[in-house]
């Protein structure tokens, strides 16, 4: 078999620039207090038991708390919330939760009252891989809001769906 060149880091994330993703929060507590980071590296795993998968660098102030509190929640920002995610990043940690109205599901992780979808989790299994862990959450309670355009984010920004247009 022939060596294969390792793919540069740096070629890699402007290779991952290109793949387009929903924008969402993933919110946990830590003594009562919120913490929260934005993700792009959220799927589902299995409708049976319901479960998705989060995946968060090890260095993030965030993946401490959530691997400690043991649940949390990924909130799915809609298009509409494109100034709240800048915000958001922007924020001291500190004072991130005070720009938009939250409440609690079934694991009393903070929920974003206006995303898309809540999927509130308790933590089950970790997987390491490089700087990051791959966290594997039970959906223990969801919450929809209808609206149909998700938030992305492609090329380094913010985008949304043009709804009704197609190739």
């Amino acid at each position: 078999m022939p060596t294969l060149e390792p793919v540069s880091e740096q070629e890699f994330k402007l290779a991952l620039r290109r793949l387009a993703a929903a924008v969402n929060i993933v919110s946990t507590l830590e003594d009562e207090r919120p913490a929260g980071l934005i993700a792009t590296a959220v799927c589902s795993v299995s409708a049976g038991p319901p479960t998705v998968l989060v995946c968060v660098n090890r260095s993030a102030r965030t993946h401490r708390i959530l691997m400690e509190s043991g649940v949390f929640c990924v909130n799915v920002l809609a298009a509409d919330q494109m100034p709240f995610a800048r915000e958001f990043l922007a924020l001291d940690p500190l004072q991130r939760f005070g720009a938009c109205r939250w409440s609690t599901l079934a694991t009393g992780s903070p929920a974003l009252d206006e995303a898309m979808i809540n999927f509130d989790c308790e933590l089950v299994e970790t997987f390491a891989s490089g700087t990051h862990d791959i966290i594997i959450g039970r959906v223990v309670a969801l919450r929809r809001r209808e609206v149909d355009n998700p938030l992305l984010y492609f090329e380094g920004d913010y985008h949304h769906l043009h709804r009704g247009e197609h190739p």
